[in-house]
């Protein structure tokens, strides 16, 4: 049977959604209606091509960003980026007498997207691919502006963790509201996957091994975290009623 074949562009780390920019207009200018995506790491949409993203967004450009987040440079050496999470070991956030892994809290991308405008956002993992499936055909639907799916996943080597491990860790993510799924379409927010039992967030932390440092303190600082991102999510839920 013949192939199907997808046309690929790649560039610089900084410039993808500019450059994705261009291609779109170009592909409207000669009529073409076709969907453009750009599938990168969590370093190139918060970090280095943040600004190129924002800018895309402001102007609704009708692109599809797809943030593939492992919570690091994995590919260049597990250095932390800013989706790394407050404590965890990473090449560049060593533990030892002077650190205690990363000091900061992680910027919450997907909630930057959807405040600052974007026409869709929404936040996936591997565990939950029917949810996934449903909100990429959503992306794929808006004609008005930026669309924005933040996909949440393991990497067994910067995380420490067991490649067999990984689609349980998303589960664990999702179930202890580490990763909570959601999406919002024009500012209206709304879960996709209630999680009616919470799970505390020390079972997630455990089969993590870039978190075997953690005391009973740093466990609770991570879980307050969680808990934080999640009632705001829930507040923006109520207000979208």
């Amino acid at each position: 049977p013949e192939r199907a074949m997808i046309p690929y562009y790649g560039c610089l780390m900084t410039n993808v959604s500019s450059s994705m920019t261009g291609v779109k207009r170009y592909l409207k200018r000669i009529g073409e209606d076709v969907s453009c995506v750009a599938f990168v790491g969590d370093g190139t949409s918060a970090d280095v091509g943040y600004q190129a993203l924002s800018g895309a967004c402001e102007r609704g450009e009708n692109i599809i960003h797809i943030c593939y987040d492992n919570e690091g440079y994995m590919n260049t050496g597990v250095q932390r980026s800013s989706t790394t999470p407050p404590g965890a070991w990473t090449t560049t956030t060593q533990i030892g007498p002077g650190s205690r892994g990363k000091n900061r809290p992680p910027k919450y991308m997907p909630l930057l997207m959807a405040l600052q405008g974007a026409a869709y956002a929404a936040t996936a993992t591997l565990s939950h691919l029917e949810d996934f499936a449903l909100k990429l055909r959503k992306a794929q639907n808006v004609t008005d502006g930026l669309s924005y799916i933040h996909l949440f996943c393991p990497c067994p080597t910067g995380w420490r963790a067991k490649i067999e491990d990984g689609i349980e860790i998303c589960r664990l993510a999702v179930e202890t509201n580490y990763f909570p799924l959601w999406e919002a379409e024009d500012g209206y927010f709304r879960f996709t996957s209630d999680t009616h039992k919470i799970r505390p967030l020390a079972e997630l932390i455990k089969s993590l091994r870039r978190f075997d440092h953690f005391d009973e303190e740093e466990i609770q600082n991570l879980q307050i975290m969680s808990d934080r991102r999640y009632e705001l999510i829930k507040h923006l839920t109520a207000l979208s009623k």
